[in-house]
């Protein structure tokens, strides 16, 4: 049976920038190639394989399609702000979110076909109140700080997912070095943004920690499919928090 899971943040309806050309994305195009080529094999892939991203795709969508929201608001601000200077940041923004956009749907595509498996309501709902909870109460410069963490720990998680057991060759391990890419130029851009903001290097170090803390809580709740595909989270946070320090 094709998995139904609903979306944990609704896609973005308003669309003030909507007047802004972006140019063409190289790897937003290996994206939709990757959707093209390896989409509909899902359910090729070996059963277990299937068994454990059901576990964790969940996790990985709450986060893009958070993502999507939070610079479409962002976007949405500075736009009605009217005034030059935002015209480049604006721009950088969009194309962040055209970004999360895409990797929303190469994770949707693949999901769609992986089977129902049970407890995937309260998978959602944990990623639904970590992602909900981040963004509540703070200025927009700490949140900016908390959106550069957190796409830092997702490029080291999407490495790790290119370089696991599932092998270099595997579709999934394929589209993760290419959502990589794109969560790397994030960190850039979200980074640069809080530091426009005020961020200061202190504030970055005391919500580093704290977020990458709250983020590795949230999958070690699916840790014995990442151990299963070979991806060690302890790795992972060891090396953000030595790059950290």
């Amino acid at each position: 049976m094709p998995n139904q899971l609903s979306r944990c943040f609704p896609l973005p309806k308003i669309r003030q920038a909507e007047q802004f050309t972006l140019a063409d994305s190289a790897n937003g195009k290996r994206i939709e190639q990757w959707i093209n080529l390896y989409a509909q094999d899902v359910n090729n892939w070996e059963p277990s394989e299937q068994h454990a991203l059901a576990h964790l795709i969940p996790l990985l969508l709450c986060g893009e399609q958070s993502a999507q929201l939070v610079f479409n608001q962002e976007i949405n601000r500075l736009f009605l702000q009217n005034e030059k200077d935002n015209e480049v940041m604006i721009k950088s923004l969009l194309e962040v979110e055209a970004d999360e956009f895409r990797h929303d749907q190469a994770l949707q595509t693949v999901l769609k076909q992986l089977p129902n498996i049970e407890g995937k309501r309260h998978i959602q709902r944990q990623a639904k109140r970590f992602y909900a909870k981040l963004g509540r109460g703070d200025g927009r410069c700490q949140h900016f700080i908390k959106i550069a963490t957190l796409d830092s720990c997702v490029t080291q998680l999407m490495h790790e997912f290119e370089h696991s057991l599932l092998g270099p060759k595997h579709p999934f391990a394929l589209l993760c070095g290419l959502i990589k890419k794109d969560e790397a130029k994030h960190v850039y851009v979200a980074k640069h943004y809080a530091q426009a903001l005020g961020a200061t290097t202190a504030m970055f170090k005391q919500d580093q920690r704290s977020v990458s803390d709250l983020l590795h809580q949230l999958l070690a709740t699916q840790a014995e499919h990442f151990d299963f595909l070979g991806v060690d989270l302890n790795k992972i946070f060891n090396t953000l928090e030595e790059k950290w320090q």
